[in-house]
Formats: C-alpha cells, structure tokens, sequence
C-alpha cells in the first residue's frame, strides 16, 4: 500500500503496528474479544521481556563485567546464583529451588532492623503533619497560612478520631468523626479526580498518535 493510494497514512510500520494494537485496545470498549485478548498478551509478553533486559543490562551484566571479572570480588557469584534459582519454577522436578530465593527475600524484607528503614519516613510525614496555627511572615500575621493550618489541623484530627474506636462516637468525638469522614472523602475524591485527569491525558495522548502520527489526518 503506497502513499499514492492512501496519502494520508504512514507507512512506517511502528505505526501501523502500535495503532492497530491501540484499536485492539479500544475493542474492549465494546466487549471482551479476541483482538483485545492479543493485545493484552503482547503488551503482557512486551513488558515481561522489557523487564527481563533491564535486569541484566542494568545490574546483573555490570555485576559480572566490573565488580566480579575486573575487580575480583567472586563473592557476588552467591546472590546471582541464587537470583537465578527462582527460573527453576519453569521446571517442575527442581522447582523447589525457587522457594530459596523467595525464602530468603521474604526473610530478609522481614527482618526487624531492616523494616525499620521504612518506618522512618513515616516520622516525616507525622511532622510535616504538624503545622503552626498561628504563621507570621516577614513579622506580619499571615492570616491566609493561619486559617489553612487550621483547617489541615482540624481534618487531621478528625480523621484520627475516624479511626478511635474505643469509644462512642458521640460528642465531640462524634463532631470530630464527622469531619474526619468529610476530609477522607474530599482526600479520595482529589486523589480519584487526579488519578481519572492523568487518564484522560493518556486518552488524549493515543488519540493524538492515532489522528497526528498514525493516519495523519490531522
């Protein structure tokens, strides 16, 4: 098919390839169906294989390339080895190597001084949570930062109390849930009108290949 039949298509084939994949894609809109299904397993298959490469480009051929070959350090062979028993899982005699490298990750991730790295950041988080009620700035009352560190202190407190389960909410404990249940659903909605605004870019973004790049209709 030549740009004489079709001018306004590209005969880069990239293009042709990701487009008809992106309407395969759009076929889900409809109802689950094969060409969807195709689709699904190449992204699936591109992404595992993307993985994979970046494993060993990015550190286990620097791995044996610079620190075991050139610097000597023929103690790495160890964790490599045993990164690489967790592929026995494809073969059913042996797969119960692969259960040592989990052993160990999960041994490791749950090991008490380690977990506590992660801890940490939460710390952080507590007091940034932390807030003046009363901002001067340049020695001036700053009104606008006060209110705003009010209110964040407030929803804060409330939303704790959501989760003061102890005793009745009644009161000023039942005041206090009532507002904290208020700032989760303002949180979360933000958070979902975020998360269905970045979706919409993508959307914009494949419409885009396919009018601009793709057909060049546009």
């Amino acid at each position: 098919m030549g740009n004489d039949l079709l001018p306004f298509m590209t005969e880069d084939l990239s293009n042709w390839v990701a487009g008809i994949l992106t309407l395969f894609m759009f076929s889900l809109l409809y109802k689950e169906n094969p060409f969807y299904r195709i689709a699904e397993h190449i992204y699936v298959g591109t992404s595992a294989t993307h993985g994979v490469l970046a494993a060993w480009h990015n550190n286990l051929r620097p791995r044996i390339e610079n620190d075991i070959a050139k610097q000597g350090e023929y103690w790495m062979i160890l964790p490599i080895a045993l990164g690489l028993m967790i592929y026995f899982n494809f073969y059913r005699p042996y797969s119960w190597l692969a259960r040592m490298p989990m052993a160990y990750w999960i041994g490791y991730n749950a090991a008490i001084g380690l977990s506590i790295r992660t801890v940490i950041p939460w710390f952080t988080e507590i007091m940034a949570s932390m807030k003046p009620l009363v901002v001067f700035t340049n020695g001036n009352f700053n009104a606008y930062d006060s209110f705003s560190n009010i209110i964040f202190s407030i929803s804060v407190l409330g939303t704790i109390v959501v989760f003061f389960f102890t005793r009745e909410h009644v009161g000023i404990l039942g005041v206090s849930s009532k507002i904290g249940r208020y700032a989760i659903m303002l949180g979360l909605g933000a958070s979902f009108g975020n998360t269905v605004s970045s979706r919409i870019s993508l959307l914009i973004g494949r419409f885009e290949f396919i009018l601009v790049d793709w057909l060049k209709i546009l």
